[in-house]
């Protein structure tokens, strides 16, 4: 299944900096920026409840995620080899689930604080994802696997 692959494989696709890390620091200039600049509304119940429902669900979608990695016995962490690429469930809809499901908590943070801060830090969060791991991962898994990840880039969006 390593037809593409002619370099060492020990190092997987090089990601240098954990994509978590990237929204834990995104979201820590959004409190930063709240204390400077405040922009807090007054919280609304619909808002709260729809913020804690996300948030829920970001963690629940994660968790389905670590156990379907671990059943196809194969790396979730962008910086070690890949043995298999997975592309049904949710990587049927989106070849990025698990950076889709990491928007969920500055969102969900955004809605149940009232924080447009925190809301608007999901934006450079993605950017920093996409130039810091998702290039290098496509690309990894492309000379990986040619044929099976080519024709599934041009079959699932990059986010929804």
């Amino acid at each position: 299944m390593e037809q593409g692959m002619t370099q060492n494989d020990s190092k997987g696709p090089c990601v240098k900096v954990p994509p978590p890390l990237i929204f834990i620091l995104s979201m820590a200039a959004a409190f930063g920026l709240e204390q400077l600049y405040p922009m807090a509304q007054a919280a609304h119940p619909l808002g709260q409840l729809m913020g804690g429902v996300l948030l829920l669900v970001s963690c629940l979608v994660l968790v389905h995620l670590l156990v379907i990695f671990r059943r196809q016995q194969t790396a979730i962490e962008p910086w070690k080899p890949t043995s298999s690429i997975i592309t049904s469930g949710y990587y049927g809809y989106s070849r990025n689930p698990i950076y889709v499901a990491f928007c969920g908590f500055p969102i969900g943070l955004g809605l149940l604080l009232a924080s447009p801060w925190l809301l608007l830090s999901t934006l450079p969060a993605c950017l920093g994802v996409y130039w810091l791991a998702i290039r290098r991962e496509e690309a990894y898994l492309l000379a990986k696997f040619p044929k099976e990840y080519g024709a599934y880039l041009s079959s699932v969006r990059r986010w929804l």
